[in-house]
């Protein structure tokens, strides 16, 4: 008993869908079908699967490791995975460092930061201000935990 090859080429990866080679490249172009696995010229039959599961109608993959690969690709796609905010060079650096080390949140503790920065983070909604009468203390927010998590993903690909 033989297994069939789960990486096919592209004649094979068309005929599987019962479409024309230049169909299937036309469609990967377009993102209606997963581009190959980088460093080869081969598709995974699973990735195919879950692309026409998608345009079938019939729901979302089926098993979590699809569907968690083909979200991770569509998002790349679209840049969610980029960061969204403009920030320059000095302000990653800060909002990195607060989401990293939530305990540094004054501005004597914060290298590099100062009123002004700190007001455009507050300004953007990644970092909120609490005074506190004798010091004002720097809070990162959610939306500052995601868009460090998005520029630190962003430094890896550098």
């Amino acid at each position: 008993m033989t297994i069939p090859p789960r990486l096919i080429g592209r004649r094979e990866a068309a005929e599987y869908c019962g479409i024309a080679e230049s169909t299937f490249s036309l469609w990967v172009s377009t993102h209606k079908m997963p581009p190959c696995i980088p460093g080869t010229r081969k598709w995974d039959k699973r990735a195919i699967d879950a692309m026409l599961n998608a345009l079938g109608g019939i729901g979302e993959p089926t098993s979590i490791d699809e569907r968690s690969a083909l979200t991770k690709w569509r998002d790349e796609k679209k840049g969610y995975d980029r960061p969204r905010h403009g920030l320059d060079a000095n302000s990653e650096n800060i909002l990195v460092t607060m989401s990293v080390y939530p305990n540094l949140d004054t501005i004597d503790q914060l290298r590099g930061a100062g009123p002004v920065m700190m007001g455009r983070l507050v300004g953007k909604k990644l970092v909120v201000c609490e005074n506190t009468g004798k010091e004002t203390r720097y809070k990162i927010t959610e939306e500052g935990h995601d868009e460090a998590y998005r520029i630190s993903e962003s430094w890896k690909r550098r």
